[in-house]
């Protein structure tokens, strides 16, 4: 069997492991700040705006799907970069289609937050749709 020599000897480093990679892209990855930031704002206003349990829900994994995204498209533009350090087409190619992907699930849940919070932010103001 193919032997890894990076395996982690314990789920406890394998956790330490992953929260350390999580930290490093928060950390460098300016749109990765954004999608965290915007993402514990829907929480808090999941909170506030009282939505129902499935909405939470719905709003959990379109956060995680998002935030999913930008993590592989980092980890591609890593890889690019080693891979092919000089400036080439098909790089950026690549890039765009791999940045192209959060732009769709960003889209995907801007649409299912308007959805959600649109009417109970009408509602709070007094608003009828």
């Amino acid at each position: 069997m193919f032997e890894r020599p990076w395996r982690h000897r314990s789920i406890l480093q394998s956790i330490i492991g992953a929260l350390k990679g999580l930290h490093l892209v928060i950390k460098t990855e300016r749109n990765a700040k954004i999608i965290a930031a915007l993402g514990a704002l829907a929480i808090a206003a999941g909170f506030i705006l009282q939505i129902s349990l499935l909405e939470f829900i719905i709003v959990i994994i379109v956060i995680t799907i998002v935030f999913a995204f930008e993590t592989f498209n980092t980890i591609t533009e890593i890889l690019l970069d080693l891979i092919i350090p000089d400036k080439d087409p098909h790089v950026k190619i690549l890039k765009d289609i791999a940045s192209g992907t959060v732009l769709i699930a960003t889209i995907s849940a801007v649409v299912i937050g308007v959805i959600i919070f649109l009417p109970k932010i009408l509602t709070l103001l007094g608003i009828k749709i």
